[in-house]
């Protein structure tokens, strides 16, 4: 009885060990995840308060600000490329303890990104009518977002400093102090919004879609200045000048790949709209509204996203490969019973939640499929952030490449293709969508646990 009694405590000090270790993961997760997911939720809130407020003026306006921003999409690959190749690095050395080269990184990579951004400025700015015919909207619809587009690119520069700083941050464990700086410029920013847009009585008039787009290059680089007040109180990343441009290039040699494959993913759903464009204004008006509402899932999306990047890197660089799988496995499980919940969300509430945005039954019509479609397939696409974020912080974005290069355009974008050519109905476009997203995590899954991403060590391979 005696032996009996002391396996019976020794099973019960395990399964504390065990449930202790549990909250102790999610707690970690968590205070990663939280602050991003909340920052990725403010980036998405203003969108959707400037569709909102352009509401008021019409749906071509609606249509021109969502094309806008597709735009500018493309030239998210190249803040991907400094933001990943930034993490990747300072969570290796931060786990390492190797403090000096972390400042490096960042000194190197922000002065790298600071290069590259103003040619890319002088690409977009012209390039922009041609991207706008190529779409294929309306002549009005392009007029109008061209008044707003001119100036919106202009932000390119801050956007990529931004990102570097978040991924700096990101990568020792501090997603608060981002947080508060999107929480002062969205508070800011909707005041200003307000201001450009409709005006202030006698004291200033009203701009419309060109006010849209001043308080929007204000806001940008009031962030830039914010953070670097914050940077240099708060971190010890501006405390010594130390660059090193080995760092510069390692970064691109990591976050090319990872740019490549940002591109190819924001160049297909830029593909996807123009596909759906071919069914007329309305019903690329509604799959715009009923995007920008999916937005929402990236919220958490992003947050459990980076996790797994910081997570991995830092425990890699700890040479701690089997804490890095159970984190992994921890925020798998996690995050896709939030996102399978609010994926049932989007579905049952698609209609109430489009009608914010627009009355027009074409337009919801076309916002409530899409909705549908992606609430449906929540949970799959969770967890290839997952898989995708755990990769990046490896290292191995090659692998990421590879994987989302294959599903997007050979499942997705060459079945959406046949469905327009042959004229069949846009619904089946949102049904490939759906489809296309199961099969990414399949392949996901299958690299994943092949263990291409065991490479411990202070230095990303």
């Amino acid at each position: 009885m005696n032996c009996i009694g002391k396996r019976f405590q020794w099973s019960l000090w395990l399964k504390y060990k065990k449930n202790s270790a549990l909250k102790s993961r999610l707690k970690k997760i968590i205070s990663l995840a939280l602050p991003s997911g909340i920052n990725s939720f403010l980036d998405i809130f203003n969108i959707a308060i400037l569709l909102y407020f352009m509401k008021f003026f019409g749906d071509l306006y609606v249509l021109a600000i969502g094309v806008s921003l597709n735009y500018l999409m493309i030239f998210f690959a190249i803040h991907a490329i400094f933001y990943i190749g930034t993490n990747a690095q300072i969570s290796r050395y931060f786990g390492a303890r190797e403090k000096d080269k972390v400042q490096g990184v960042f000194i190197s990579v922000c002065i790298f990104g600071s290069f590259v951004a103003i040619p890319i400025v002088v690409f977009a700015f012209f390039f922009t009518e041609t991207f706008f015919y190529w779409i294929g909207i309306g002549d009005e619809s392009l007029q109008i977002a061209k008044k707003f587009i001119n100036l919106a690119i202009f932000t390119l520069p801050a956007i990529t400093l931004k990102n570097i700083f978040i991924s700096s941050l990101a990568g020792i464990g501090n997603t608060i102090l981002p947080l508060f700086v999107r929480i002062f410029s969205t508070l800011f920013g909707l005041l200003l919004y307000y201001i450009c847009i409709f005006g202030l009585g006698d004291f200033f008039e009203g701009r419309g879609i060109v006010g849209a787009a001043m308080a929007n290059l204000f806001v940008a680089y009031l962030e830039v200045v914010v953070f670097i007040v914050i940077l240099h109180y708060k971190t010890d990343f501006l405390k010594n000048f130390y660059f090193d441009k080995k760092y510069g290039f390692k970064a691109l040699s990591i976050g090319i790949p990872a740019g490549i494959e940002r591109f190819l993913t924001l160049f297909s759903l830029i593909l996807t709209t123009k596909f759906i464009a071919q069914y007329g204004d309305l019903v690329l008006t509604g799959s715009q509204i009923g995007t920008r509402i999916e937005a929402f899932s990236f919220m958490p999306g992003f947050g459990f996203m980076v996790a797994a990047m910081v997570l991995m890197g830092q425990n890699l660089g700890a040479r701690k490969i089997k804490v890095a799988a159970l984190y992994m496995r921890t925020i798998l499980w996690f995050s896709s019973i939030v996102l399978g919940v609010f994926g049932i969300f989007l579905a049952c509430f698609s209609r109430e939640l489009s009608s914010i945005f627009s009355c027009d039954s074409v337009v919801l019509d076309s916002s409530v499929y899409y909705l549908i479609a992606v609430g449906l397939s929540q949970v799959p696409m969770i967890c290839a952030f997952v898989f995708d974020g755990a990769l990046r912080g490896a290292g191995v974005t090659k692998i990421t490449l590879s994987v989302n290069t294959l599903s997007i355009w050979i499942f997705r974008i060459l079945p959406m293709a046949y469905v327009v050519h042959a004229g069949f109905s846009y619904i089946w476009l949102y049904m490939i969508i759906f489809m296309e997203t199961y099969i990414r995590v399949i392949l996901f899954w299958i690299v994943f646990q092949k263990g291409v991403w065991k490479n411990a060590g202070s230095e990303v391979c």
